[in-house]
């Protein structure tokens, strides 16, 4: 757009995402650093405008794909805030020589945690009792609390993970707390894998057909997206409750939501969603039996220093020539 300043430092930030002061400072010390705040990937190619000077680019979810290239002619990285990276095209960038990485595992403990608060907030019914008890009923009701109010333990219960990386890995080592039984499925660990977390190895119609609580920690990609379609949902264990803190897209919503309201899954935690941000009139909003919360697995302290950290080892290796630690091939 004519008159407009283009983006001219080499590391450009697309969108809004935790960067500690520390990190930001490394940065700065390689040549400088530029927020977008890009809305979509159409706004940070304008923003960009054909600058040559931008080499790195930092996404969190704003989609990076060839096209931004004829608009960045001097890229030479993309660095994924985060584990996902379904919203850079890799394959093509890659295929044109710039670097692709992520973050992979600094933000694991983080979602693993979440992924506990969420399923013990809908078990427990924590996700009622505390409005509830602000709006002033429990003093209406007195001692004698709603039959809503007894909910259900983890113990000894079995817990089917689909998906066993850093996340599922973690996922798995807290369940031993609880003394559960834990299955996994994933395609591509090696078997001895299991063994050493303690995980009994499982296909995926097993795991669904006897896990009271499954659990999603799988990336998106074309071979995972719906990967529970109605015919996976409609085969799980009757009751199952499941959880996903991974990507919407693994789920196929529509049948989700029948399935909660058949009661044949008898509840959700989820804190991601095919469609995001969620909007306020979506089916599940309406369901009593889904805790909701928006995307925000990685976002601990911990890990955003974590991230911020690997961010400003990875932006110096690819603007010094060396391969970055979370390089994607």
């Amino acid at each position: 757009m004519p008159g407009k300043a283009r983006l001219s430092a080499p590391v450009v930030l697309a969108d809004h995402f935790y960067m500690s002061e520390r990190a930001l400072a490394e940065v700065s010390s390689l040549g400088g650093y530029a927020w977008a705040e890009a809305l979509d990937g159409a706004d940070l190619a304008e923003k960009i405008g054909g600058s040559s000077s931008v080499k790195v680019i930092v996404s969190e979810y704003v989609p990076v794909n060839l096209q931004l290239l004829s608009c960045a002619p001097g890229l030479k990285g993309v660095i994924a805030y985060g584990a996902g990276y379904d919203h850079i095209d890799a394959n093509a960038l890659i295929r044109n020589g710039i670097k692709v990485c992520n973050c992979r595992g600094e933000n694991a403990q983080a979602v693993a945690e979440l992924a506990f608060g969420l399923l013990l907030s809908l078990l427990r019914r924590i996700h009622r009792a505390d409005p509830w008890v602000r709006a002033g009923d429990w003093v209406k009701a007195g001692r004698a609390l709603p039959d809503w109010a007894s909910g259900q333990e983890l113990w000894k219960k079995t817990l089917g993970i689909i998906g066993l990386g850093q996340i599922g890995a973690r996922v798995a080592k807290i369940a031993k707390s609880f003394e559960m039984k834990i299955m996994g499925y994933d395609p591509f660990i090696k078997p001895e894998l299991y063994g050493q977390m303690g995980v009994e190895p499982a296909g995926l119609a097993e795991l669904l057909s006897r896990a009271d609580v499954v659990t999603l920690h799988a990336p998106l990609s074309s071979a995972t997206e719906k990967l529970l379609d109605s015919r996976a949902l409609a085969s799980v264990k009757p009751g199952m409750i499941l959880v996903n803190t991974s990507r919407g897209k693994l789920i196929e919503e529509s049948a989700l939501i029948e399935a909660l309201e058949t009661g044949r899954i008898k509840g959700a935690a989820l804190d991601v969603f095919a469609t995001e941000p969620l909007p306020s009139s979506h089916p599940l909003t309406r369901l009593e039996n889904v805790v909701l919360s928006p995307h925000m697995g990685a976002l601990s302290q911990e890990a955003g220093d974590r991230l911020s950290d690997s961010v400003a080892r990875q932006v110096r290796d690819i603007l010094e020539g060396r391969p970055p630690e979370c390089l994607i091939t």
